[in-house]
This record gives C-alpha cells, sequence and structure tokens, in this order.
C-alpha cells in the first residue's frame, strides 16, 4: 500500500485470509435451505486493503440461515440471518464487483442481517418485481420485529432482462432505525447493463440516500464497470465517484481473474481512492488466489 503519503500505513505488505462454508439442503427438489459459515482476520475498520471476499469473524460464525420455497409464481424466502441484498430479483449490474468496488452501497447492502422475509416474482417476458424485510434487532424481545423500538429494512426492486444484450434495474430501500444516529434514511438507485457481442459487459449504476436527520448529508455514487474477456480469464475495471455532500472523490480499480482450474482462481490488480483535499491519495496492490471446493 501506499497510503495517504506518510502514514504508517505506507509501504507494507500485509496477509489476510477469509474461510467460508455453503450449505444447500433440499427436501423436495424446489425448495433449499441455507446455511453460510465463515471466518476470517480481516480488521473490523476497513484497512485500505479490504477486498469483496474479506472477512471479520474472529469464529466460526453462521452468518446467514433462510429457506426458499415456491409458491405458485412466486420464491418465498424467510429465515432468521437474511441478507438485505439475499432476494433482490432485479439486475443492475453484471460487472463482477469481487475485487474491491461494488455499485449500489446503500440498495444492495449485504451489511443490514437480521430476521427476514421476502418474495421474488419473475416471468417469462423478463420482467421481474421482489419485496423484502430484515429487521436486524427481531432478535431480542426489547426492539422485536415491526415496532417502534426496532430496526426494520424494506427493500423493493423492479427489473426487466431483454432476450436481447441489456437489462435495468430499479431498487428502492427504507430503513426506519430511528435509534441510529442518522434516523429514518430511504435510498434509489437505477443501474442498466449492456453485453455487446465482442465487445466488453458494460454497467452503469447510480444510487443515492437521503438521510432522515437533517444534519447528515445526502449522498449519491456513480460506478461504472466493464468486464471482458482476456485470454483464458477475465480483465475488469471500474471508475466510482463518490458524493457524501461535501466532497466528490473518485475511486478507480483494474484487476485481471486467472483461473488456474476449475478449483483454483488468481486475482490481481491495483486501486486507488482520492482522498479530500489536503490528503495524498491511496493507492494499493492485491493478489487473491480463492480455492473452492
Amino acid at each position: 500500500t501506499d497510503v495517504n503519503g506518510s502514514t504508517v500505513d505506507d509501504n507494507k505488505l500485509t496477509s489476510q485470509y477469509a474461510f467460508t462454508l455453503d450449505l444447500n439442503t433440499s427436501f423436495t427438489g424446489s425448495d433449499n435451505l441455507y446455511v453460510g459459515l465463515e471466518q476470517g482476520n480481516a480488521p473490523t475498520t476497513d484497512d485500505g486493503l479490504r477486498l469483496d471476499s474479506a472477512s471479520t469473524s474472529a469464529n466460526f460464525d453462521v452468518t446467514s440461515l433462510f429457506y426458499s420455497w415456491p409458491i405458485g409464481d412466486f420464491q418465498v424466502t424467510a429465515g432468521p440471518l437474511v441478507d438485505a441484498d439475499d432476494v433482490i430479483s432485479a439486475t443492475t449490474s453484471l460487472y463482477s464487483e469481487s475485487f474491491r468496488l461494488a455499485s449500489m452501497p446503500w440498495g444492495v447492502d449485504d451489511d443490514v442481517t437480521g430476521v427476514g422475509a421476502a418474495a421474488a416474482w419473475a416471468n417469462d417476458n423478463g420482467f421481474n418485481a421482489s419485496f423484502a424485510t430484515v429487521s436486524t434487532e427481531g432478535n431480542t424481545a426489547a426492539q422485536g420485529i415491526f415496532t417502534t423500538e426496532g430496526a426494520d429494512h424494506y427493500v423493493a426492486s423492479l427489473g426487466y432482462d431483454s432476450d436481447s444484450n441489456w437489462g435495468i434495474g430499479l431498487i428502492y430501500t427504507s430503513d426506519d432505525n430511528e435509534s441510529a444516529a442518522t434516523g429514518e434514511d430511504t435510498s434509489f438507485g437505477a443501474g442498466v447493463y449492456f453485453t455487446p457481442d465482442g465487445f466488453p459487459t458494460i454497467s452503469v449504476v447510480y444510487d443515492s440516500i437521503d438521510y432522515g436527520n437533517s444534519a447528515t448529508k445526502d449522498a449519491s455514487n456513480w460506478l461504472i464497470g466493464l468486464d471482458h474477456e482476456v485470454g483464458p480469464g477475465t480483465a475488469s475495471i471500474a471508475y466510482q465517484s463518490n458524493d457524501d455532500g461535501t466532497n466528490t472523490l473518485s475511486n478507480y480499480e483494474v484487476y485481471y481473474d486467472y483461473p488456474v482450474n476449475d478449483g483454483v482462481s488468481v486475482k490481481g490488480g491495483f486501486f486507488t481512492e482520492e482522498k479530500a483535499s489536503g490528503t495524498e491519495d491511496t493507492t494499493g496492490y492485491l493478489v487473491e488466489t480463492t480455492f473452492s471446493f
């Protein structure tokens, strides 16, 4: 890393690991019981090098637990550990998002986890819709589910995926966590993707958030991402613009994902993060090896 020019984080080599286990069980052939477990040694505060795969779980924790089953044209999901992004039918981006940058930081927020229920619908013409609710304090009687004291998160999506080479998605979220410093907030995002023959896959995504607390400034985020097959692997590049109401800052990343074989892949690349005026930008170089079995 080369962080902020002269801090103690400059020019140091670090190593992190993450271990995840995904368990899927079907009882009828059309349903699924999912259990996700993970452990890792990434610091709880992002040190500037956190990859998408990073885990901060010191113990081997159950991080996801839910059951999905069909009811007519709907796929229903419910469980005690549901992420807010587990059931979003709309596709807003085809960018791989497996390095550092991700689109829709508020609309697609996997940090919101709790007691949840959701339903998703899709038809043969390409239209789809979903609605999900997650109560992050739904496991305690003092807060509960759908109460004034509790924190309930709602996600609605609407999308269209064409038979040709494009699609569009809309996501609206509402968080009624009145006990948080930011109070209630709502976000709206939209994304469109293209898959032209012989060219990179192109994704353009916008996301915004409106905080109920007047002391917290509204924010917005743009991401443009491209993926393209190069040789045996995939090259990816993305540009992200963050506006926090005070500063508009840019992030970039470039990486290449090389499949060594069916179970091993190596990903390498670099990123830059623009800092506010008076602070030098952050540049980092990372290599990640993934073993799947």
